[in-house]
């Protein structure tokens, strides 16, 4: 059964009134902040629910601008994280290099763009650390760290390397950077280095505000304006009170930060203790709300045997070639439980 036979049957489950304990989807389970719940009915109250810039509203783009220190020009508000990694990728030309593992939808959206790509497979015995000086023939690294599935950060050395490889063989970056704000520890940013680079940003993860659909990108102005005509053409802006509840939630980026920076930590290192009780390998994470365990068994099998008992996970193998990892989402509060039902899983496999 693929991926999406499985994501179809948890949707069905939880539509028939099952009692599922979802460890699959990556969505915050922490509510939006007070703050930008006010600023969200302020801005409806307000009658800001038209149309904007197709490049966002100016208020949204100049505080961005100056958190991260960049010319307002570099700046485009976008509707979600993903649309402007998908822009990024139509805009490219040549071929994309992945490092994997690594979020399946950068694969679903070049393949759909029919654009060509390589990839770099890193390890669980080397702490999934990706060697940079492997990027070879290729106009765009995508990168994405803290990273979605496992967790794992690069350090400052790291970014260094690949933004120097970077400038010796004429290539761009793609930093994704939606878990940034999510990282247990200081996480790089791309920005902080010189090199050609397309920085994205999100208000999804750190705010819980997954439906408000506002990302942004930052880049050189001409890219900028390659995003901007395809928003146009497409989407036309994010919505008009979202934008203005963004704009309120960056006066509360950083205190935002290490309050849930804070709570995923200590639920991180519960479930690690936890599976690795339960006789499952897995390396603690530097940031986010994911692990990627691994088991002597097919994780696709796991997953399906695991969702029988009430419990849904996701396999490795959209991710890249990790047949035996399966990534979860620690958003919920029944981590023993769900450890509890997976041990008894993998004991009936392995």
């Amino acid at each position: 059964m693929s991926v999406y036979e499985l994501i179809d049957k948890i949707t069905k489950m939880q539509s028939d009134g099952k009692d599922l304990i979802r460890l699959d989807i990556g969505q915050p389970d922490l509510p939006v902040p007070r703050e930008v719940k006010d600023a969200t009915i302020k801005a409806v109250e307000d009658n800001k629910t038209g149309y904007t810039h197709s490049l966002g509203i100016p208020a949204l783009r100049r505080k961005i601008a100056e958190y991260h220190h960049v010319p307002e020009e570099n700046v485009i508000i976008t509707n979600g994280g993903k649309f402007p990694i998908y822009a990024a990728f139509r805009l490219m030309k040549g071929k994309a290099t992945l490092i994997r593992p690594c979020w399946g939808a950068y694969t679903l959206m070049l393949n759909t763009l029919n654009k060509p790509y390589d990839t770099i497979e890193t390890k669980f015995s080397e702490g999934f650390q990706p060697d940079m000086s492997a990027i070879k023939d290729t106009s765009l690294a995508v990168i994405n760290y803290p990273n979605n599935p496992t967790g794992l950060g690069l350090t400052d050395t790291s970014f260094k390397e690949l933004s120097d490889v970077a400038n010796d063989r004429g290539f761009s970056v793609l930093s994704d950077e939606v878990y940034t704000k999510m990282a247990f520890k200081r996480a790089p940013s791309i920005m902080e280095y010189d090199c050609d680079y397309i920085a994205i940003g999100s208000f999804s993860k750190t705010f819980s505000m997954t439906g408000y659909r506002v990302g942004y990108a930052v880049a050189k102005p001409d890219v900028i304006k390659g995003m901007q005509s395809y928003q146009q053409l497409t989407v036309t802006s994010p919505p008009e009170f979202a934008q203005y509840a963004a704009l309120a939630a960056m006066d509360y980026i950083d205190a935002t930060s290490e309050r849930i920076s804070a709570f995923y930590k200590k639920r991180m290192e519960e479930a690690v203790s936890l599976l690795l009780d339960a006789g499952f390998e897995v390396l603690p994470s530097d940031g986010t709300f994911y692990l990627f365990p691994r088991l002597k068994a097919d994780a696709s099998v796991f997953a399906m045997k695991l969702l029988d008992e009430g419990v849904s996970v996701l396999p490795g193998a959209p991710f890249g070639p990790y047949k035996e990892h399966f990534r979860i989402s620690l958003v919920s509060d029944r981590m023993e439980e769900a450890v509890a039902r997976m041990e008894s899983v993998r004991k009936k496999l392995e």
